[in-house]
């Protein structure tokens, strides 16, 4: 399948999909990036940077970059979805790619005609693009980098990071996400794991995190 080019409506199409306008609910979820802040853990542009860093390269980026291309690649994405939610690392984890999941779903399947069942986000985004006839390599890169961009918009509203950093951070974790799209292209349900051990923390701790923000 050809990559798409600058022109290209499938690129257009995946803009559009993965850009903060479309109603995920992106907005409502920091990922954990909450806690980190509160305890202290992300408190500048460079703590946000490397906690960003090691979310793409070894915790949940990662593995939702690998759900999407095992769902892009499989004729039963049920069963993709059954294995995401068992690996999922706490409930708001979950909860978070299980609604953003549906609210894809739901507009993907209305404006166009998709059939899609409800799926875990990644999931959801991989069988999509499949479905629709995208690039898995431009699909996974721009999920990605829609992934760093959330939560450097959540960390913006958690703590003293002003909007020039934040979009310095995102252009300085082009290269990881690109680097991450390559690495996983031919990646297995054995190479699923995460080892983004403080971001898995954060996350299952956010669940009794008083006066909170975000969903998760």
């Amino acid at each position: 399948m050809p990559t798409p080019t600058a022109t290209d409506t499938h690129l257009l199409t995946l803009t559009q999909w993965l850009s903060p306008a479309f109603p995920v609910g992106a907005f409502a979820y920091s990922h954990g990036i909450e806690t980190a802040v509160h305890e202290g853990w992300i408190t500048d542009a460079p703590t946000l940077e490397r906690w960003l860093e090691d979310c793409l390269t070894d915790g949940s980026g990662r593995t939702d970059a690998i759900w999407l291309r095992l769902a892009f690649a499989s004729d039963d994405p049920t069963t993709i979805d059954t294995m995401a939610r068992a690996f999922a690392i706490s409930a708001e984890r979950l909860r978070e790619s299980d609604r953003q999941g549906v609210s894809f779903v739901t507009t993907v399947n209305a404006v166009w005609k998709h059939d899609l069942p409800k799926l875990l986000l990644p999931v959801a985004v991989g069988r999509a693009a499949r479905l629709t006839g995208l690039d898995p390599d431009a699909t996974v890169a721009l999920f990605l980098h829609s992934f760093v961009t959330n939560l450097v918009m959540a960390a913006l509203r958690l703590s003293p990071i002003g909007q020039t950093a934040g979009q310095r951070v995102i252009a300085n974790l082009q290269i990881a996400c690109q680097d991450l799209c390559n690495s996983t292209r031919t990646a297995s349900m054995e190479d699923i794991h995460s080892n983004a051990f403080l971001s898995d923390v954060s996350a299952m701790s956010h669940e009794t995190l008083e006066h909170r923000l975000f969903q998760s």
